[in-house]
């Protein structure tokens, strides 16, 4: 049986819910036996929800890796089951907010670089041919901070085993990925909480 072109999707715009239709494609896609793998670039907490939903329940299903700097409150937010036996989160403490320090989204060279490595790793993930759903989460960001060179990530696709779907997303996607793409969401915020002073929630925003 003939293996079905892979498509290219891609998730972008100013409104909320880029990442969350990505991973509503790779919930889509492990219930009907795909493995999915999902790369969050400029993203490094791994208390949100997504990371630790993968981890607990969707172990060898979807995979999440992050190359990003985590959150500065990160400590704080664990909840461990044992001080001595358990140095990975569980859980997430309900009293601490993700709020407005903006520290995990710095755009510096420290951003620049773990870009860089999870751009590498994207090409280590989609030559391997392992998974029928890949997922570079935030990667238009990278791209349109400069961080990362838009021809590079259309190189990795036109590389890209046959059968392999991608996933973009992020704000500011260029032309040339638009253009590229069998799929383009535009996502466009219309109202959001944030506008009401409503911090980001846990099981909600991460």
């Amino acid at each position: 049986m003939a293996v079905k072109e892979g498509l290219v999707y891609c998730y972008t715009g100013d409104g909320k819910g880029k990442t969350t239709a990505a991973l509503g494609v790779a919930l889509r896609a492990i219930g009907q036996g795909w493995r999915a793998y999902m790369i969050q670039f400029m993203k490094g907490g791994m208390y949100t929800g997504e990371f630790l939903a993968a981890s607990r329940f969707l172990k060898g299903l979807l995979t999440i890796r992050q190359f990003g700097r985590g959150c500065i409150k990160q400590k704080r937010q664990y909840t461990l089951d044992s001080f001595e036996e358990k140095v990975v989160a569980e859980s997430v403490r309900d009293d601490v907010e993700c709020g407005e320090c903006r520290y995990c989204f710095l755009n510096d060279e420290q951003q620049a670089d773990f870009c860089r490595q999870g751009l590498h790793h994207a090409g280590v993930v989609l030559g391997s041919g392992d998974y029928e759903l890949v997922i570079l989460d935030e990667i238009n960001v990278a791209v349109s901070l400069g961080f990362i060179k838009e021809e590079e990530v259309l190189a990795l696709l036109d590389g890209r085993p046959a059968g392999v779907t991608v996933v973009l997303t992020g704000r500011n996607a260029p032309s040339s990925f638009i253009e590229r793409a069998d799929l383009v969401s535009d996502v466009v915020e219309v109202k959001h909480p944030f506008q009401k002073g409503v911090l980001a929630r846990k099981g909600l925003e991460w």
